[in-house]
């Protein structure tokens, strides 16, 4: 190791001889006063990494005070950058101080992350004569380094229960989702490894860092976490970081019989020890009920320990079972109702309906005991540091998640359950954890949020930010007008137009930038790809419902044949009035002879397409219109015009 000095010059004045601390410019001769402050000049220290020190001690600095005086003491105090955060070290007389004290100063102001980091210090130096004591100080700062093992982001199971395979990474060890050195924890439960005919067979096993999948000298000619001695069967112990196969041996951990379904390994980085723990529950049971039709398992994880969370819409009888391909050994009701009670296997009756809603779902088959958690409420809680109100979210039961679409402010926020912090999640967005860490967007905007529930483990979020609008523009206009599709914040977009010529979409009313083009299909359906391809085929002169999901990057028309009045303005809702399309004014319309009552528009004489609501402001499946006087009368209807339906009525 290189040696570090450091010296301080101390300019000290001649010091009265008193029992009494003095300042040096102005001794006391008589009342005895608090310590005063001088001068102290200390050169600036080198950069230290605590981990390459050799023995317990370290120079600090070298003294420069001669021996004029009857004693001298010194002290230092380590501060954070703003000085919120301080430690002071014991100092010997000769400037040394311990490792052991510097590091644990370290790491109570920054933690251990092996960073450099630049420490302010100050030095403090009590010089005695005579009884007459001096105070000196200086303040710097030095580069120190806490000594720390490195502590990648992930790391995987490499063994016989993936055939040793260096591409398979199927068993990944993740800490909690925080700071890897405040929680250095890593973890993963694999299944008990089996050979190609099904045997079981001894879990031999390595630990390989993230970085062994991108590292230069290969994934297998690199460090490795494993074990000092090959073959290393204690359930828990230290382990070694070093040159896989000459240093890391590997682990044999879990014998053939030994009866475990699975294992739990888990690995702390920080103190490099390590506990395997062998599991008899399976790592999934199953819900399955009448509101998926009893066809649809639905999966509960485990803990290892007999305790199994999921989170599903409920609305009919239900039941649990171990196997998600069959039915052997089902828990049933033992004792209950629908949101608690007990469990036992084979012949009981289902559990009873609970009223329809979504629902956590605990099982505890250590206990055998269930118990169902209404959450009535999902929100998002922090937006713009409004830490006490929540974004309510909405269930979509078709396609299984809670959604919004609302402006977020940069910064963080969470997910919760009731409006309440019982039921929390946060972490990552692909990996939601409960009371995990607070989510974060980096810039403001207007963002469709998908949140979704099943099973801890799976528990995930998504954000998108597609615009309000994209355009079709083509050859029914000759390429000079943008027709605006409104999207419904998932990338879906709908409008209704009259094609006759090759087409295409893009994202901007205004400029051609990244415009969407045809990958693959026809006229009709197909996929779609950013610049470079060719035009959507052209469709038979018409007018089209247009779908684009950009999502999947796919298009679709659907061409309305006919656009019609319905209802008792012609005496019967068995009797469409056809509507014909004017090319130049855009629009449907009719010149007829209508009574007062209700009425609607719809497409292809059927209901699948039907519009309502007001005059003013068409929608899908909006309520009736109303006429109020019998008469002649003009419609003319204006569909995704500026990306929005109406008509006018006039009377003749």
């Amino acid at each position: 190791m290189k040696k570090i000095f450091y010296s301080l010059g101390l300019c000290l004045l001649t010091a009265a001889c008193t029992e009494d601390y003095k300042d040096w410019a102005n001794p006391l001769s008589h009342e005895q006063e608090p310590i005063e402050t001088t001068g102290l000049t200390v050169t600036a220290p080198e950069a230290l990494d605590v981990a390459t020190v050799q023995g317990t001690e370290v120079q600090l600095f070298t003294p420069s005070l001669d021996n004029q005086y009857d004693e001298v003491s010194y002290s230092a105090t380590l501060t954070n950058e703003d000085g919120s955060k301080r430690a002071e070290i014991p100092v010997d007389g000769m400037g040394r101080v311990t490792v052991a004290d510097l590091q644990s100063a370290i790491q109570a102001i920054y933690g251990l992350r092996p960073t450099v980091r630049t420490v302010p210090y100050t030095i403090t130096a009590i010089a005695k004569k005579y009884g007459q004591a001096y105070k000196m100080t200086s303040k710097g700062t030095i580069q120190l380094t806490p000594m720390a093992p490195v502590i990648e982001a992930a790391y995987y199971y490499v063994g016989a229960a993936t055939n040793w395979s260096d591409a398979d990474q199927t068993y990944k060890l993740v800490n909690g989702g925080g700071d890897v050195y405040d929680d250095p924890v890593f973890s993963v439960v694999i299944p008990a490894p089996k050979d190609g005919d099904g045997n079981r067979v001894d879990n031999w096993f390595k630990i390989a860092p993230e970085s062994a999948y991108t590292r230069s000298e290969g994934f297998w000619g690199g460090d490795m976490v494993g074990a000092a001695t090959d073959g290393q069967s204690d359930w828990e112990g230290s382990f070694i970081v070093g040159q896989n196969d000459q240093v890391a041996k590997a682990f044999c951990i879990g014998t053939a019989d030994d009866g475990a379904l699975y294992y739990r390994l888990e690995f702390n980085m920080l103190d490099q020890t390590y506990k395997v723990s062998p599991i008899g529950f399976n790592e999934f049971i199953y819900e399955i009920g009448g509101e998926s039709g009893w066809s649809t398992p639905h999966a509960l994880a485990g803990n290892g320990s007999g305790q199994y969370t999921g989170f599903y819409y409920l609305d009919s009888e239900f039941k649990f079972k171990p196997n998600e391909d069959n039915w052997d050994d089902d828990y049933e009701k033992a004792d209950g109702d629908a949101y608690a009670g007990t469990l036992k296997q084979d012949g009981g009756p289902n559990v009873d309906a609970p009223e329809a809603g979504f629902y956590k779902i605990d099982v505890d088959l250590a206990a055998m005991t269930y118990k169902l958690t209404a959450i009535t409420a999902v929100g998002i809680i922090g937006n713009g540091g409004d830490w006490a109100n929540d974004i309510d979210m909405t269930y979509n039961a078709a396609g299984g998640y809670w959604e919004a679409y609302t402006e977020l402010a940069a910064g963080e926020f969470k997910f919760r359950a009731n409006h309440d912090w019982a039921i929390n999640w946060g972490g990552s967005f692909e990996d939601l954890t409960q009371d995990g860490a607070n989510l974060s967007v980096a810039a403001a905007g207007k963002y469709f949020v998908r949140l979704f529930l099943d099973y801890p483990g799976h528990l995930h979020c998504t954000l998108s930010t597609f615009p309000e609008f994209i355009y079709e523009i083509g050859g029914e206009s000759g390429w000079s007008t943008s027709h605006p599709l409104a999207g419904n914040g998932t990338g879906q977009y709908s409008g209704i137009y009259y094609l006759n010529d090759q087409f295409k979409f893009k994202p901007n009313a205004d400029n051609w930038d990244d415009d969407y083009e045809k990958a693959d299909g026809d006229a009709y359906a197909g996929t779609l790809k950013q610049d470079g391809g060719p035009n959507v085929d052209a469709p038979e002169a018409g007018v089209y419902v247009i779908d684009v999901d950009l999502a999947a990057m796919t298009y679709k028309l659907t061409a309305l044949t006919s656009v019609s009045i319905i209802g008792s303005v012609k005496g019967s809702w068995d009797t469409d009035v056809d509507l014909t399309y004017n090319v130049e004014a855009g629009c449907w319309e009719v010149t007829a002879e209508l009574g007062a009552g209700e009425w609607k528009f719809r497409a292809n004489h059927d209901w699948a397409i039907n519009w309502g609501g007001s005059e003013g402001d068409l929608t899908q499946d909006g309520a009736n219109l109303q006429l109020a006087e019998a008469g002649t009368y003009k419609v003319q209807l204006f569909l995704s015009y500026a990306g929005k339906h109406y008509c006018t009525v006039t009377k003749q």
